[in-house]
């Protein structure tokens, strides 16, 4: 009789861009489709990903992160599945905003956020450290329901740059830093134990302005 399983290996992938991004805009939870350009990003990346490590690619609904999980379960023969709790934040009024006039309009804030992401209370939008811990939680739950031992998480550019920097045991304000260096798959063996504490300490660290 097999041993409870002790680890899993995590493939995080950066969801493609979209025209959005492209212009500059702040893109968080509108329901968008790649860009050409983000389409051959994530064609790029796929020569990174392990066959035999990657079960499962799970992701958001939307379209930009539904592409995504296609085009990377495709070219490991793994199968895909929605998880609602994955999309990105919604950014509320600054939804589609340049990231230039966001900067002029409200300098403090914008500093703020660009040094510590958590920061960000969007009018009429979501939390950054509210998003965080709905996605904390639902990536705890998926992995903990999994019996694979390698799955694969498409998330949008903050839960991406988030989770990483959890993961890797770094400081929530390097999550820009995360961002800036460009990777757009990173690994990492989680330790079972470590789920219960993904999901309990998720929202530990809001910052609010």
């Amino acid at each position: 009789m097999a041993g409870k399983r002790r680890y899993i290996l995590v493939t995080l992938v950066r969801a493609g861009h979209t025209h959005w991004e492209g212009e500059g805009r702040l893109h968080g939870a509108t329901n968008l489709p790649l860009s050409d350009a983000g389409r051959a990003g994530v064609s790029s990346d796929l020569p990174q990903l392990d066959r035999e490590a990657i079960a499962t690619v799970y992701h958001a609904a939307d379209e930009g992160a539904t592409e995504t999980a296609h085009l990377v379960a495709a070219s490991i023969n793994a199968r895909t599945k929605v998880t609602g709790d994955l999309k990105g934040p919604d950014l509320g009024l600054f939804e589609g905003m340049l990231s230039q006039d966001l900067a002029e309009r409200h300098p403090k804030r914008y500093k703020r956020w660009h040094e510590e992401m958590l920061s960000l209370m969007p009018p009429e939008g979501e939390a950054m450290a509210d998003a965080r811990a709905r996605v904390f939680r639902a990536v705890a739950k998926l992995l903990k329901k999994s019996r694979a031992h390698g799955v694969a998480i498409v998330l949008h550019p903050f839960m991406y740059a988030l989770l990483s920097c959890w993961l890797a045991d770094r400081p929530s304000r390097d999550a820009w830093a995360v961002l800036e260096e460009g990777e757009r798959v990173a690994r990492f063996v989680v330790a079972v134990p470590l789920l219960d504490e993904l999901r309990t300490t998720a929202g530990a660290e809001a910052v609010s302005v």
